[in-house]
Order: structure tokens, then sequence, then C-alpha cells
């Protein structure tokens, strides 16, 4: 009797424990039923397409908005290799799954914070923007997911925005020279001698032309570099020829505005030939020594430096003042279109705040790079550009 009462005590703590864990389990599989639901809905609302492959490459996931987007059924592409789908959008499609693939041969090539970012232009003028993550635990590869975004309004937009700017620019440009000829022979004396309060009057009208024709140039730059219409002529050029030019041009502006300043060059004796574009980098000098000419106080020192850099693989120039200098906070928006600091000869200059965004634009466009070297409030500033050597491009030529 003994055995048989401690065999059933036995049997109901047994059954208890099941039936605990049974409940455990069934609020787990509750939670994790709403988890998935919720997670589901979260996806079908999203209005960007989604698309989730499996560590085999294989689709197991798409929401509506992906259907919509790239226009397939859903019930035709889950279980598929997403390949298959992939594969007929061109070199974009194929770039895709070569992310895919690499990332699933070699997880560890995966750096954290890397995506993949592709456009597709489809057959029906549509254009799709492609944002691709690979799904990891440790080191072990588990699938990836692709976001889809249907940016064709954004791109034309865009586009119209860039023409409307390019009109408006060059219908500014036709008033802008006569007023600014006219100033000019007026000054001169062209049509009689002038009362110094009528010279002044004029000077004004003069300067702020030259104003409005810096910003009209700076919006064709921005304007013909998004319309991918700005040629660059890639070229052997010397350096020390245009820092001369340019040192020759700022010494004329101190002459004129009767802003002294000491303008100086140091140029390596054994500086290299560089390829890139001869008036473009010219701009870009110019921009730059242009800036520091206008925020060095006069009495300041602008100083142009070039040397060999990387092994001579590359030219690095400076341009460095003993101007304002530019706060830390406003440093990472420096090359930002229409940023200008907030300094009082900064505001009390003309200027757009698209100088240095182009000047950056023109060498990319060039092989080169564009930085700030350092700065700090009231101890000036250096910005240096590094273009290659011809030599090397020589090299990669061959």
């Amino acid at each position: 009797a003994a055995n048989q009462v401690g065999a059933a005590s036995n049997n109901a703590e047994l059954y208890r424990l099941i039936r605990d864990q049974a409940e455990r389990l069934g609020n787990l599989l509750r939670a994790q039923q709403v988890e998935t639901t919720k997670n589901r809905a979260i996806l079908e609302g999203i209005a960007d397409g989604v698309l989730v492959a499996d560590a085999d490459g294989l689709i197991i996931l798409l929401n509506s908005a992906g259907e919509r987007i790239l226009r397939l059924e859903r019930a035709a592409v889950l279980g598929r290799p997403i390949g298959e789908f992939v594969g007929l959008y061109g070199a974009a499609g194929r770039a895709w799954i070569e992310a895919i693939t690499r990332w699933s041969l070699d997880p560890g090539s995966y750096t954290p914070g890397e995506a993949f970012s592709q456009r597709l232009e489809l057959e029906d003028q549509r254009i799709l923007a492609i944002s691709l993550a690979p799904v990891l635990t440790g080191d072990e590869y588990l699938g990836s997911v692709s976001l889809i975004r249907d940016i064709t309004r954004e791109v034309e937009v865009d586009r119209l925005k860039s023409e409307f700017v390019t009109m408006v620019s060059h219908e500014l440009r036709t008033p802008i020279t006569p007023i600014k000829g006219y100033a000019d022979m007026l000054l001169m004396g062209a049509a009689g001698q002038l009362a110094p309060l009528q010279s002044k009057f004029i000077e004004v009208i003069k300067n702020n032309a030259d104003r409005l024709n810096l910003l009209v140039n700076d919006l064709l730059d921005i304007s013909r570099i998004e319309a991918g219409r700005v040629e660059v002529r890639l070229q052997t050029i010397n350096l020390n020829e245009i820092i001369s030019s340019v040192l020759d041009t700022l010494r004329v502006r101190s002459d004129e505005s009767g802003k002294a300043m000491t303008l100086t060059a140091e140029v390596a004796a054994d500086l290299p030939a560089v390829r890139g574009d001869y008036n473009r980098v010219t701009q870009v000098i110019g921009n730059l020594a242009e800036n520091a000419f206008n925020y060095t106080p006069p009495g300041g020192t602008v100083t142009l430096q070039a040397r060999p850099e990387a092994a001579g693989r590359e030219v690095v120039v400076e341009i460095s003042d003993t101007g304002v200098g530019i706060p830390a906070e406003a440093q990472p928006r420096l090359f930002d279109r229409f940023f200008r600091g907030e300094d009082a000869l900064v505001m009390a200059t003309s200027g757009t705040g698209l100088g240095l965004s182009i000047a950056k634009e023109l060498m990319e466009m060039q092989g080169g790079r564009i930085w700030l070297e350092r700065s700090a409030p009231g101890q000036g500033s250096t910005f240096a550009i590094a273009l290659p050597t011809a030599l090397v491009e020589a090299e990669a030529g061959a």
C-alpha cells in the first residue's frame, strides 16, 4: 500500500510538472505567434519592398510592396533562388547577386554597418534603389535582406529641379553682364565726371552685380555636375605653373582692394607632374586660395605648398592661411552645399556656400581628393588636395 501511495504521489508530481511545462510552452508559442503576426503586419505595412533570402539563396519572404514594385507574384517566387529573378535586371542585378554570394561564401568579409546600394533602371523607365545587407549570427551567414524603393518620381523631380536652376541661372546671367559693364563704364568716366556720392552708389551696384554673378556661376556649375555635363580632360599638368598663376591673381586683387597680405609659395624642387584637368585644378586651387584671402584679416599670410607624397604616387597641395579659422562643430559640414560659417568676417564676405562642394565634386571626377588638414578659431586653416602623378596614371593605363 505504501509503494502504491508513493507511486501515485510521484505520478501526481510528474503530471504537475508536465502540465506546467506544457503551459509554459503554450505561452511561448502564443507569444511567438503574436510576435510573428506583428512582424508580418509591420512588413506588409512598409511602403518599400522587402525581400528576404535564406542562407541557400532561396526567397523566403516578399511583402506586398515588393510584389507591387518588382511586379512579381509572391506565390511564384517564394522558395525559388533569388538569382532567377534578380538576374533579369542586367548589370545592376548581377552586382546584387555577387554581393550575396560573397557574403555567403565568406561572412568574415562583411564589415559591420556595410550595405550594398545599387540603382536599377527598368525597361518601363522606372528606377529602383536597392539596399542589401546580410543577416549574420557571429560568423554564421543566415541570409540576406533587400530593401527595394521606387525612386522614379524623386529622380524626375531632381532632374526638373536641375533644369529649372540651369534655366534661371542663364536668364539671370543675361542682365548681369550689361549691368556690370555699364557700371564699369560709368566709373571710368564714359558719361562724364562723377561726384563722389555718385561713384559710391555705382560701386555698390558693381559689387552687387559681381556678387550675383558669383552666385549664378556656382549654380551653373552645380547643375552641370548633377546633370553629368561637366567634361574633365585629363592631361599632364605642371602644378608649379598653376600655383604661380593663382598667386599672381591674388596679388592683383590685394593691390586693387588695398588689403595688404603676405602671399608665398613653397614648391618642392623635385615636384613631379600630375594627371588632371588644367582648368578644373586651377579652379579648385583658386577657390581655396580665394577663401584663404577673403577670410584672413589684412596683414595676414596665405601660403601655397606643394610636395610629393605616398612614395611619389601623389602630389599634395596645401593652402594655408592665418585667418579666422573654423570651429570644430562646423568642420563636418564644410563640404555641404550652401553651408557657411557664422564668423563676422565670413558673413561680411560675398559667397554662396557652394565653392567647397563644387571643389570636392571636381576633385573626385579627376581621381583626386580634397580635405581639411587642420583649423582652429583664430589660428587659421589649412586645406589640402591630392592628385595622382602622371607616372602612376601611365602605369595604370599600361
